[in-house]
C-alpha cells in the first residue's frame, strides 16, 4: 500500500508526546467543524442538526485515509485518552457505533474495527478514538485466518487449551495471553463457541477490562492495538476473536526479515500476571 496522504496526518513522522489538550483537541465536543462532517452520530437529541454538540459517540470520514472509506469512531464528548477509562454506557455506545458501521459497509470484503492508543502505537491524536476500514478485498492476515478456522477450526482447538492461560472468562467468552503470544501481555479475546460476529457491547466491556488489566500490571501510559476479527464478507464459518497488542518492544530483524517473533515474557507468566491484577474500577 502507498498512501502519501498519510504522510500529512500529525505525529505521522514518529512521536513519543501527548498531541492536542481539550482546548485545541478536534474530536472534543464543540469543535465539531474541526473534523470532515459525520457520517453518523448517537445519543443527539432529535431534531438536533448534524455536527452539532450534544452527542455521545460521532462518526467521521478519516481525514488521512490508508484505505478509502476508513472512518474514525470518536468515543464520547469528552476528552478522556484511554479506552479504559470510557463508563460502561459510553462502551456500550461505542459498541453500537462499531456494529452499526459495520452494517454500513456490509458491501466491503472485510471491514476491520480497530483501536490505537498512544504514540507507540501509531495514534495521531490523543482522545479516544477507533477506526473503521473497509477493504474491497480482503487482506492477507484474513485471508490466512479463513483457511484456519474452516473445516475443524483451529482456535476452537486451541481455546480448548488455554485454561491456564485465561485472564478472564465471562458468558462464555474467554480473554488469554496465548502461548502461541508474539508480543509480551498480548491478550486475544474470543467466544468459546464457533460465531462469526461478536456480541458486541460483551467485546467493548472484555477490551475495557483486558486494557485495565494491562495498565495495571504495566503503567497508566501504555500503548496498545487492538484489532476486531469479525466474519469477512461470504465466510459464514468463522470464529470471531479480538486481538490485543502492547506496544512495550520494537520489532527487529528477527521479526522483520525472519518472520519471528520473539516475546520477553513467558505467555504463563502474563496470564498470571494479568489473572491477579486488580485493576481500576470502571467508570459508571
Amino acid at each position: 500500500m502507498v498512501a502519501p496522504g498519510r504522510s500529512r496526518r500529525p505525529g505521522a513522522q514518529g512521536r513519543t508526546t501527548r498531541l492536542a489538550d481539550a482546548s485545541t483537541c478536534p474530536f472534543c465536543e464543540g469543535h465539531e467543524a474541526m473534523t470532515p462532517p459525520e457520517v453518523q452520530a448517537f445519543g443527539r437529541p432529535p431534531g438536533a442538526p448534524p455536527d452539532s454538540p450534544g452527542w455521545r459517540v460521532r462518526v467521521v470520514p478519516n481525514k488521512f485515509p490508508a484505505i478509502p472509506g476508513q472512518e474514525v469512531v470518536i468515543h464520547g464528548p469528552a476528552h478522556v485518552l484511554s479506552f479504559a477509562d470510557l463508563s460502561r454506557g459510553l462502551l456500550r455506545t461505542t459498541a453500537d457505533a462499531w456494529e452499526a458501521r459495520r452494517s454500513a459497509h456490509r458491501e466491503a470484503a472485510w471491514t476491520m474495527v480497530a483501536v490505537n492508543e498512544g504514540p507507540a502505537a501509531g495514534a495521531s491524536l490523543d482522545h479516544s478514538h477507533s477506526q473503521i476500514v473497509p477493504f474491497t478485498d480482503a487482506p492477507p492476515a484474513v485471508e490466512a485466518q479463513a483457511e484456519a478456522v474452516s473445516g475443524e477450526c483451529a482456535l476452537c482447538w486451541a481455546l480448548g487449551v488455554e485454561d491456564a492461560r485465561t485472564v478472564r472468562h465471562e458468558d462464555g467468552l474467554r480473554t488469554i495471553a496465548p502461548a502461541w503470544s508474539r508480543f509480551a501481555y498480548e491478550l486475544w479475546i474470543a467466544p468459546d463457541a464457533h460465531a462469526a460476529d461478536p456480541g458486541w457491547s460483551q467485546l467493548a466491556e472484555a477490551l475495557a477490562d483486558g486494557v485495565r488489566r494491562l495498565r495495571a500490571v504495566l503503567g497508566p501510559d501504555l500503548a496498545w492495538n487492538c484489532v476486531v476479527y469479525a466474519s469477512p464478507a461470504g465466510h459464514a464459518n468463522w470464529h470471531w476473536h479480538a486481538e490485543v497488542w502492547p506496544r512495550l518492544t520494537v520489532a527487529a530483524s528477527a521479526e522483520l526479515g525472519a518472520g519471528l517473533w520473539i516475546t520477553i515474557v513467558d505467555p504463563d507468566v502474563a496470564a498470571d500476571d494479568l489473572r491477579t491484577a486488580v485493576p481500576a474500577d470502571p467508570p459508571g
